[in-house]
């Protein structure tokens, strides 16, 4: 019972320190938001778009008389997604906060928070993350659906805080990080029933990255992770590259690694870079790469080919350009200069009078298997409203199909903005989406 009791105590007094944490940089957040404040004299600018997205699912029709075989239908019930969203960035002259938050069917989504304080020569960039829980399973309908994690709580999930400078040349990008690394990713399954409060498990780190030009035309590019990687968790609807690193407990061991790389290199004119990697936790530790490109001007034809250093290796050539200023093409060919596949592409822009009407098509042709799909879109615009529809056609045994077809069409008349999209594939429509916002 004493063991029990003391685990209780251990695990409420960490809650407490990760609360007061928190409630810390908030204030610390306030703080430089309100001197940035005083600091100002413009006025405030706010801007935004509050709005309703409905997005449908068409369900398949059960022939239960002759055939169980589900097969689409005229008329049929359609699954509904709908969210709630508010966007908005404040601005005092450099001074920003945007703010982005969404809820659906299942409730809240998510909360971020995001700041620019200038401050003399360096910039901060604070975040602050709240999210619900979400998970990506397949639901008895056979469709694959988002849906919220019991309790279903918002938690706090991360904060952000970078700092950017610029002196000599030479730019500076930090980024600290305070995350639960337990969170759930809503891209993926959960095998858990449920993920409360008492689930999260937070962890920080770091990543610093310097960029400097050492020479003309030459760039070295140092990137630090500190119990961190380059990687992204996401909450439902968002997300961001750097992430802390889930296998590392901050209280018992450290976790860092090293990448210089340098670009801009030319030898004969042929550009190349080389990249250096340390890592005293991987296998090897010291891990070196490097590679470069050949470009040919021929006949008003481009000849391209990738090279590997560690061990030396080409890995292919190109052929682009473009035949009478009409038609782009592309020919992939094999280190034997054999020849792999193709893509041709055009684009042509129409005046209406009233409208300006934009076509485009493309084409690719595979060694050995001929054209296997071709498509084509057209878009027109005309002040307050825009619209634009796509097909695509490909070879499904020998017999060229229609494989998706797609049309949107969108109006803003100020406050108020309309879209419309619906997405067709071969066995008829699949997606249709409704969008009504107000924008200021």
């Amino acid at each position: 019972m004493r063991s029990e009791a003391s685990r209780t105590s251990q695990g409420s007094q960490e809650e407490r320190t990760s609360s007061s944490f928190v409630a810390t940089l908030m204030l610390v957040w306030m703080v430089l938001l309100a001197v940035g404040l005083m600091v100002k004299s413009e006025p405030l600018n706010v801007s935004g778009r509050f709005g309703v997205d409905v997005v449908m699912f068409p369900m398949p029709v059960s022939l239960i008389a002759e055939s169980q075989q589900e097969t689409p239908a005229e008329l049929s019930v359609f699954k509904t997604g709908i969210e709630i969203y508010l966007r908005f960035a404040a601005t005092w002259d450099n001074v920003k906060l945007d703010w982005d938050s969404a809820m659906n069917i299942a409730g809240p989504e998510r909360v971020i928070i995001e700041g620019e304080i200038p401050l003399g020569p360096i910039t901060i960039k604070p975040e602050i993350w709240f999210a619900v829980p979400f998970e990506t399973v397949m639901d008895v309908d056979h469709f694959v659906n988002c849906v919220v994690i019991p309790p279903a709580d918002l938690m706090f999930v991360k904060t952000r805080w970078t700092v950017e400078g610029s002196y000599g040349g030479i730019d500076c990008n930090v980024l600290f990080l305070l995350e639960d690394v337990n969170f759930p990713n809503p891209r993926s399954d959960f095998e858990p029933l449920t993920y409360p409060l008492q689930s999260q498990s937070f962890r920080y780190g770091s990543i610093v990255t310097v960029t400097g030009e050492v020479y003309p035309g030459v760039t070295l590019r140092s990137v630090t992770n500190i119990n961190a990687d380059g990687g992204s968790n996401a909450v439902k609807g968002h997300s961001a590259s750097g992430r802390a690193y889930r296998d590392c407990d901050p209280r018992n061991d450290s976790w860092f690694n090293e990448t210089l790389s340098l670009s801009g290199l030319r030898y004969c004119d042929v550009p190349f870079w080389i990249r250096a990697r340390i890592d005293p936790f991987a296998d090897p530790v010291f891990d070196i790469a490097g590679g470069g490109s050949l470009i040919l001007d021929m006949f008003d034809l481009e000849l391209s080919g990738s090279i590997s250093f560690f061990p030396i290796s080409v890995s292919g050539f190109s052929f682009s350009g473009r035949v009478c200023d009409a038609v782009s093409v592309s020919v992939s060919l094999s280190t034997k200069l054999q020849f792999q596949g193709a893509s041709f592409s055009s684009s042509c822009s129409l005046d209406l009078g009233l409208m300006t009407l934009q076509l485009h098509g493309s084409a690719t042709v595979v060694a050995g298997q001929g054209i296997p799909g071709f498509g084509f879109s057209a878009s027109v615009t005309q002040g307050t409203f825009s619209g634009s529809m796509s097909v695509a056609i490909s070879d499904q045994q020998d017999v060229y199909r229609m494989t998706s077809f797609s049309a949107q069409f969108s109006v803003t008349a100020a406050p108020a903005a309309y879209s419309l999209s619906v997405s067709f594939a071969r066995t008829g429509l699949k997606r249709l989406t409704f969008n009504i916002g107000v924008v200021f």
